[in-house]
């Protein structure tokens, strides 16, 4: 058992938990406050627990508000995929939401994770609107280190990936910048801001170079007027939109090489973006919420 100044974090037990679980998983509002869909009966709830945390090592707890031995949520790491780094996630009563409990649960057990040898780091996957949820990650050391598309009940939004390692370090490599070599410098790279999103760091005479953001300090794209023969490139970049309509503006634009979107496994749809020089970006992004 886990304790912090307020909670008893005892060790998971479906027979005996699964009721209180049920009521906040099955709650429309609580789903809704945290972008998921509500559980129907408790057969699903279950099915859920054992999904996330079925094989997990034992490492999921309940989180009871002393002295009351109900439990009010649950935190623990996802079932083991053979990676040192671990997810985690956590759920909490709506009526106890706004009360810092899930950030004190969260903080005792990261630290109490990355003290167990096998596990070089946790993180958390969570949706970019839940701002509850990344103030929890927060608080227990978590930061941004990334963000992937997802599809969630017919939505398309975004997960903020968040995490903590057990030992942190300035990593060797921390940005990689494609170079596109084009006839028009600014021709493309207004044409690429247009249809992706991206922005404008800097330019000079024969060169532009692109970000993901406004902010400085991340990967992009430099976009270089061409000196001579040009070799194609193969770029491939995630976007957390849906492609198809990429595509469409893309084919509007004159681009009519271009390859029509398909759907490919884990859940993406992409397509080929071809540029009048022979480059050709792979742009996927999550499928249909539909």
């Amino acid at each position: 058992m886990l304790a912090t100044a307020r909670l008893d974090l005892v060790a998971l037990e479906l027979d005996r938990d699964l009721g209180a679980l049920h009521a906040m998983f099955s709650d429309p509002e609580w789903a809704r406050g945290g972008y998921l869909a509500p559980t129907a009966s408790e057969s699903e709830s279950r099915e859920r627990l054992e999904r996330e945390f079925g094989d997990n090592g034992g490492r999921t707890w309940v989180l009871r508000v002393r002295p009351d031995e109900t439990a009010v949520g649950v935190i623990g790491v996802f079932s083991d995929q053979g990676s040192s780094i671990r997810g985690l996630s956590w759920y909490l009563r709506r009526d106890r939401w706004g009360a810092g409990l899930m950030s004190e649960a969260a903080r005792v057990v990261v630290d109490h994770l990355l003290e167990q040898p096998s596990i070089t780091g946790v993180e958390a996957w969570i949706d970019s609107r839940n701002v509850r949820s990344i103030a929890v990650a927060r608080h227990a050391g978590l930061d941004l280190v990334g963000r992937l598309p997802r599809t969630s009940d017919g939505e398309i939004a975004q997960s903020v990936v968040m995490g903590r390692a057990a030992k942190p370090s300035d990593p060797t490599t921390f940005g990689i910048m494609p170079v596109l070599e084009v006839r028009d410098v600014t021709g493309t790279a207004r044409l690429l801001c247009d249809l992706l999103g991206l922005h404008i760091r800097f330019e000079l005479d024969d060169l532009v170079h692109l970000g993901f953001t406004e902010w400085n300090g991340q990967s992009g794209l430099e976009v270089r007027r061409a000196a001579g023969d040009i070799s194609p490139a193969t770029i491939t970049l995630e976007v957390g939109v849906l492609v198809d309509p990429l595509y469409d503006a893309a084919i509007a634009a004159g681009l009519v090489d271009s390859t029509a979107p398909a759907d490919m496994p884990w859940y993406r749809r992409t397509f080929t973006l071809a540029l009048p020089e022979g480059h050709r970006l792979t742009v996927s992004g999550p499928v249909s919420g539909t």
